[in-house]
């Protein structure tokens, strides 16, 4: 039973938050400052820095109700997380009327493939912008490192996005080493990709694995968790994971749970209609079919799924979302271990190959120049565009990834064949044939609406993400504005509260992969904060202005150190740590 002296506690400390929330915290400062309520720490030295971040709402990751007070950072580590004043002998920095919040953990990212860039601060400092502190990478079965010693595959590895990368290392530790060597941005939490994993051994040959290659997949990708690595991913839309058959699937999903570990899915299906199933109009949407596949994976094996990127491409594919949440919660009422991530978006990153069929993709680069194969592909891809509400007017140049070619980066497919007098489909398979490995790299659109949008941020089982791969080119709007996006709709939709939407940015995503030391503001954890105008935050970015940094975030601090002060990014900073398993 609640008390009336308590009813009434309450009753105050949420009026304080929402005045502050309003107006600010003078009130509430004068409050903290009555001597009764002071603590002081002081003898800060030069080698234990300390920076006190004063008077904000204090959003801490576990979803409770925020409280105004004060953060010390010393060195590298959160020193106290007080509602009392602190006095303390160093920077000071007044964050009355913002919120401080850990920092941002973008649970599916690919920067793993950029971090070991040296400079390059243009395709790094946006993420800092937008307040996030940590990457989750090696996702969609794409990995960095884990691979044979001396494949002889190695070079074709590379994505393409960066010519010039050379990939100096074979397994996780020797990556993880050259990392330390030439510094990092930000905080890399690090997954092994199934598929590069494998195409390491045998590039993309269709044909099952042999049990001597079975071994060597499994030793391979245990070595490297045991290494440091969070868990594997799966990329199954793409080659080589496409050809995985169910019983390999099953035995790396066994492995992951042997490991206690996380399995990440990109699915072979985010569309009613997906040319990694067999071509059928009508019958259960497919992307509905590979939801099912990773729910029966997870209860026959017991390993915990992280389903990555629940969309929906194609017009006709959005009313599919509500039979996916439905399975969804189902399977997690029965006990299923799986969750979700979501952006803020309607278009995302991929290849352009993801839409080749997996019979096509069986004989590459051969069936590029059959006339029968064409002519089939041809035929079923006219089919899924007309069925699907996805086409080639969705398909938008990145990067084209050949010389010839990039400079159509930043136009549709349909706009490119109208310049070059072709048809969309020659222009499409034109890009793929004389690109690298994915084949050209594009945003994909009609991903979603906003109903879907809305939906996915309310849900539980649902955490937050940009899966944007940066490029010299035509950018990703989620690399500069995902989590200002999602911290705006849940103010100005009223989706979910404040706390809420940090947790699914920081705690929840921080006990989803188990890290330990960061997703929360507690005394003793590393020093990632964000601090944040909740009533001004947003994102500026537009369908032709992709690259515009956002609004309202603060200050950004990796490790404690000062990352983003005054509206802009210290590049150079290099505040990151390889976060180990």
């Amino acid at each position: 039973m609640t008390t009336e002296r308590e009813a009434e506690t309450v009753e105050t400390r949420q009026t304080t938050r929402r005045s502050f929330l309003k107006l600010g915290t003078k009130a509430s400062g004068a409050l903290l400052a009555h001597p009764l309520l002071k603590s002081t720490v002081t003898g800060a030295s030069r080698s234990d820095r300390r920076t006190l971040l004063k008077n904000g709402l204090i959003v801490d990751g576990t979803g409770a109700e925020g409280v105004v007070g004060n953060v010390l950072i010393k060195g590298t580590k959160i020193e106290a997380v007080s509602p009392k004043p602190i006095d303390v002998d160093g920077e000071t920095i007044d964050c009355t009327g913002k919120v401080i919040a850990p920092g941002f953990i973008d649970v599916h990212s690919h920067m793993d493939w950029v971090l070991p860039l040296p400079g390059h601060a243009e395709l790094k400092s946006p993420f800092s912008a937008q307040g996030c502190t940590t990457f989750v990478a090696g996702n969609c079965g794409n990995g960095i490192a884990g691979f044979r010693k001396n494949s002889k595959h190695k070079k074709r590895l590379n994505p393409g996005l960066f010519p010039e990368f050379d990939i100096a290392w074979d397994t996780m530790a020797e990556y993880f080493a050259h990392l330390r060597k030439v510094g990092m941005s930000h905080n890399l939490v690090n997954l092994v990709g199934h598929g590069t994993t494998r195409a390491s051994m045998r590039w993309h040959d269709p044909s099952p694995l042999s049990k001597s290659e079975m071994t060597e997949l499994l030793a391979l990708l245990e070595q490297a968790m045991d290494e440091g690595a969070y868990g594997v991913s799966l990329g199954l839309q793409y080659s080589p994971g496409i050809f995985a058959t169910p019983d390999e699937i099953k035995r790396v999903a066994r492995l992951v749970r042997k490991k206690d570990k996380l399995l990440t899915v990109h699915a072979r299906a985010y569309s009613a209609m997906d040319p990694s199933y067999e071509f059928k109009p009508f019958g259960t949407p497919h992307n509905v079919l590979a939801l099912q596949e990773m729910i029966d994976l997870a209860r026959e094996t017991g390993v915990r799924v992280q389903y990555s990127h629940l969309m929906f491409a194609g017009t006709m594919s959005h009313a599919t979302y509500g039979r996916c949440l439905a399975l969804l919660d189902k399977a997690i009422a029965e006990g299923i271990d799986i969750m979700i991530d979501t952006y803020p978006y309607h278009c995302g990153n991929t290849g352009i190959t993801v839409v080749l069929p997996k019979w096509f993709r069986e004989d590459l680069p051969a069936n590029y120049h059959n006339l029968k194969a064409i002519k089939r592909l041809e035929a079923e891809l006219a089919a899924m565009t007309a069925v699907l509400g996805f086409g080639y007017d969705d398909i938008q140049i990145t990067h084209a990834g050949h010389p010839d070619l990039n400079q159509y980066n930043g136009l549709f497919l349909s706009q490119i064949a109208k310049k070059r007098g072709t048809t969309p489909f020659e222009t499409a398979i034109d890009f793929a044939a004389k690109s690298s490995r994915r084949g050209s790299w594009v945003l994909l659109h009609k991903y979603s609406n906003m109903e879907i949008i809305d939906a996915l941020m309310r849900h539980p089982a649902c955490l937050f993400m940009t899966d944007a791969v940066p490029a010299k080119w035509l950018r990703n709007p989620a690399a500069y504005g995902s989590f200002p996006l999602l911290l705006q709709y849940a103010r100005d939709r009223k989706l979910i509260s404040l706390e809420q939407a940090v947790r699914k940015m920081t705690g929840a995503s921080a006990e989803r992969l188990r890290i330990k030391d960061r997703g929360f503001l507690k005394k003793g954890l590393a020093a990632d904060v964000t601090v944040f105008d909740f009533k001004t935050v947003k994102d500026n970015t537009t369908l032709t202005d992709y690259d515009k940094p956002p609004t309202g975030i603060e200050a950004v601090f990796i490790n404690g150190k000062q990352v983003k002060k005054d509206g802009k990014v210290d590049g150079s900073a290099n505040a990151g740590v390889v976060v180990r398993s």
